[in-house]
């Protein structure tokens, strides 16, 4: 009886150890699975803000496309999969930065076009350049083009751009009287605060040209004008891209700007060293350079010219006036780009719990 007892103790303890064997190997392939298809294919996104509004929506969850544009192969292979920079619920960094390999981006099904949008890891961190945290906007120039804009009108290649209903702005409505919360909602006007000054009694807004069309014709009665807030020319502030006194750009009048391209060549001045010097510097990967207001020296050797050994593209957010965007982070090398965003899947607005606030107009919605 004891031998008998004894051996049916052994084999529970051997078959639970083997379900424990095949759960945590099942697990494994999972996460494996999960992480591959994450790399290559898709990825998930949740939007943060309100920078691509109207287009896209704060608690929008996106679909991105990996293979758009091709993958790329990891530059800091030392992390946990599906993880980013921290382990989920900790702060405890989720990579190791002791190997970095040369990234490589795998053929894809098109190139970045303009007004694509865009998923890429920002420009600006400490982190490995794989491992910087994700932005979302639409890409309006890509390498060669020139941008501008005048009076909060984007120009590209010399053209207007962007039809009255895909952006929006900041505006005064000045009213007649105080506003319900239904008005707004009712007219999709999601950021609004009321000024009670004087002889400036209204709201500040975030809305479309189209809308302001809209309610300067249909609704007289409440309002008696809408008009574009802009900042003060010739005002620049530091955090701009390019910034110096003697450009004075703001986000309202910025430009123009030739996005660089991989073999583009500019003369070494006062002013490209300005638009350009910092991006040669971070991204073009040369060791040795060195730039004065006037001159640049490569491994000891002053040049004359300049010529890019990369693509770059430039980015705004549809929200124009609430987006930090290329005017003042720079440009958007081509392999900081992840992929392209193609579908809403789900979204709840985040200011309620997530069934109440499901938006179910907005379920498997194509994003253009």
């Amino acid at each position: 009886m004891k031998a008998s007892f004894s051996a049916k103790k052994q084999t529970g303890v051997g078959s639970a150890v083997g379900t424990i064997r095949d759960w945590v190997s099942s697990v494994f392939f999972a996460a494996m699975a999960a992480a591959l298809i994450r790399w290559m294919v898709i990825g998930l996104y949740v939007i943060p803000s309100g920078s691509m509004e109207p287009t896209l929506l704060p608690g929008d969850f996106v679909l991105v496309s990996k293979i758009h544009y091709g993958a790329r192969t990891p530059a800091t292979p030392l992390q946990i999969p599906i993880t980013h920079q921290t382990i989920p619920g900790t702060k405890i960094p989720a990579y190791l930065d002791w190997i970095e390999l040369p990234q490589y981006r795998l053929p894809g099904l098109s190139q970045i076009k303009r007004n694509d949008i865009v998923v890429f890891n920002t420009p600006v961190g400490h982190e490995p350049p794989d491992l910087r945290e994700y932005w979302i906007k639409r890409c309006i120039a890509i390498p060669g083009d020139w941008v501008q804009i005048t009076h909060k009108q984007l120009y590209v290649n010399h053209a207007p751009v962007d039809p009255a209903d895909s952006v929006q702005y900041c505006y005064f409505m000045k009213t007649k009287r105080i506003l319900t919360p239904v008005f707004f909602e009712k007219n999709d006007i999601k950021s609004h605060v009321r000024s009670t000054v004087p002889g400036r009694e209204g709201y500040t807004i975030y809305t479309t040209p189209a809308k302001v069309k809209q309610l300067t014709t249909v609704l007289p009665t409440y309002i008696q004008s809408v008009d574009p807030v802009e900042d003060e020319a010739g005002v620049s502030e530091p955090s701009f891209y390019a910034f110096s006194p003697v450009l004075k750009w703001t986000k309202d009048n910025f430009g123009p700007l030739q996005v660089p391209k991989k073999g583009m060549v500019i003369p070494i001045n006062a002013q490209n060293i300005l638009l350009y010097g910092p991006t040669i510097k971070r991204f073009e990967g040369k060791k040795n350079i060195r730039f004065t207001k006037t001159a640049c020296w490569i491994d000891g050797q002053e040049v004359a010219n300049y010529t890019f050994c990369r693509n770059y593209y430039f980015t705004m957010g549809d929200n124009r006036d609430q987006s930090g965007d290329s005017r003042f982070v720079g440009f958007i090398p081509e392999d900081y780009m992840v992929g392209k965003a193609v579908m809403v899947l789900l979204s709840s607005d985040r200011s309620k719990s997530f069934f109440s606030g499901m938006r179910w107009n907005r379920l498997f919605h194509v994003v253009d």
